[in-house]
């Protein structure tokens, strides 16, 4: 893994191998997965919905870290805080990192051979 590598080397192939068959299946539905988080998290900020943005938030950040997208994962655990802050400001800059940070994820992912 190099300094910048959106996924972690290791943790991602574990999960390769633990996986095996149904491997190339999770990493589609994670990629479906958080495209629509990522909306409905910018809804529920917009709409000042906390509670809903804490549960999609948790959910969005251990299915990060489950594939090795461990700064995105920390930039879904910052926005998480949200629901006891509610600061508008704060979370639009965490769900924008969030965005820039899941293309990266997107684009190392589609580069491997399990969903090239």
């Amino acid at each position: 893994m190099t300094a910048h590598s959106p996924i972690n080397a290791t943790t991602y192939a574990e999960l390769q191998e633990i996986m095996a068959d149904e491997f190339a299946e999770i990493i589609d539905f994670f990629i479906t997965d958080t495209e629509s988080s990522l909306k409905l998290l910018q809804h529920c900020v917009d709409t000042q919905d906390s509670a809903q943005v804490g549960t999609i938030c948790h959910k969005l950040k251990s299915s990060s870290k489950i594939i090795g997208a461990f700064e995105l994962a920390e930039f879904t655990r910052l926005l998480e805080d949200y629901k006891d802050h509610q600061n508008q400001t704060a979370a639009a800059l965490h769900i924008s990192q969030m965005r820039e940070e899941f293309s990266r994820v997107l684009t190392w992912l589609k580069q491997q051979p399990a969903i090239a």
